[in-house]
């Protein structure tokens, strides 16, 4: 009787013991298993992150540009204007994008556009406004060249040879073409005749700013020594 107690309890830590080099094998192999889809996993997050930032496009927005030649006072529908994608790094904030597709439908074209030319905001005006848009021609002397578009400071000088002074007349007028001997600005009806009269009676001179620009803050000078503190100035 005890000898055969003793060959089944032998049988017995046999079993156990093959048991439990079975279980060993399993849990190694989960083991080299779940490390394999670890790294597969961290290998495929790398590469996406590598795609991102080696992708060229992941700065490209989509603007508006003229699909062909617009007149000035045309409306900017859905065949006369075309989604391009740009570069964001450097595109100025004023273009209409995408997401103003809405707002640009309800637009017309403040003066005319060259087909492949980006729109801004200073090329577009609602319909009410292209309603009262008047030219007048503003002698100015030596004035800086002037794109159709930009935006022009007018500055009349005023008094003797030996007291001048300097002072806005306008600011922001939008340019609508420059000539010989001075520009043709675009004011609205009520504002009219006050430019015609500053075209006969004062001596005006002209700053020429980009389209797009922030409105001027040009202050009057009278003196040269204030002429030289607001040169001074940044």
């Amino acid at each position: 009787m005890v000898c055969q107690v003793s060959i089944y309890s032998q049988a017995a830590v046999n079993s156990l013991g093959c048991g439990w080099i079975g279980y060993s094998h399993k849990v190694g192999a989960m083991k080299r298993w779940m490390t394999a889809l670890l790294a597969l996993a961290l290998g495929v997050g790398v590469s996406a992150v590598l795609l991102v930032f080696a992708n060229p496009d992941r700065n490209a927005v989509e603007v508006y540009a003229a699909a062909r030649d617009i007149p000035a006072g045309s409306s900017l529908t859905s065949d006369s204007v075309v989604l391009v994608r740009m570069n964001a790094a450097g595109l100025p904030p004023v273009l209409f994008r995408s997401v103003d597709a809405t707002r640009l439908a309800g637009l017309r074209a403040s003066h005319d556009l060259a087909a492949g030319q980006l729109i801004q905001r200073t090329d577009a005006t609602s319909l009410d406004a292209q309603a009262d848009r008047r030219l007048v021609f503003v002698p100015v002397k030596d004035a800086p060249p002037a794109a159709v578009g930009s935006r022009v400071d007018l500055l009349v000088v005023d008094g003797s040879p030996d007291h001048l002074s300097v002072s806005p007349f306008a600011l922001g007028v939008e340019v609508q073409s420059s000539i010989t001997g001075g520009l043709v600005v675009v004011v609205s009806s009520k504002q009219a005749p006050a430019f015609v009269y500053a075209a006969v009676a004062m001596h005006l001179t002209a700053v020429i700013a980009g389209a797009g620009n922030t409105s001027g803050a040009e202050g009057a000078v009278s003196t040269a020594e204030q002429a030289m503190a607001v040169a001074a100035q940044p």
